[in-house]
């Protein structure tokens, strides 16, 4: 076997290698998670999607709520509401997670997920950051990406 073959096919197989831990490290860290963000999320997403505040308001972490305080960041929650009515959600999908620090919150894990929902006015995706501690979850930051959206620009 020729040299440049021997040391292609060493190449390729730690590059599989490699691929293969990444799947199964990435797994493990969404798995740790699911078993408490999924049941939060499952309860969380229609008080978010109720487009009533004070539903909302106590799920938002305090940086969260700080944006609510403003007049833009009630402005922004509130053209959600041209989505309609929440019929479903489908199962979150884990999509990062990175540790961070807050004035309020003190040491975090910042967890990403990506849930397919549907609305009155069709489907739509809900992206939220949730917020970490020891203790609970917070939703730290959300965004819901909908083709409605995007023909009333």
């Amino acid at each position: 076997m020729g040299s440049l073959l021997k040391r292609s096919l060493i190449f390729i197989g730690i590059m599989v290698a490699g691929l293969a831990f990444y799947a199964v490290r990435f797994n493990m860290i969404a798995e740790s998670f699911d078993e408490t963000a999924i049941p939060y999320l499952n309860k969380a997403i229609p008080k978010l999607a109720s487009w009533q505040y004070d539903e909302l308001e106590p799920l938002l972490s305090p940086q969260a709520r700080e944006i609510f305080k403003t007049d833009e960041g009630r402005a922004g929650y509130q053209r959600l509401t041209k989505l309609g009515r929440l019929s479903k959600i489908e199962k979150p999908q884990y999509q990062s997670d990175t540790a961070d620090h807050t004035e309020a919150l003190g040491d975090i894990r910042l967890i990403s997920y990506t849930i397919p929902a549907d609305f009155d006015t069709g489907p739509a995706i809900i992206k939220i950051k949730l917020a970490s501690t020891d203790e609970a979850y917070y939703i730290h930051q959300f965004g819901i990406h909908s083709e409605i959206f995007a023909e009333a620009q």
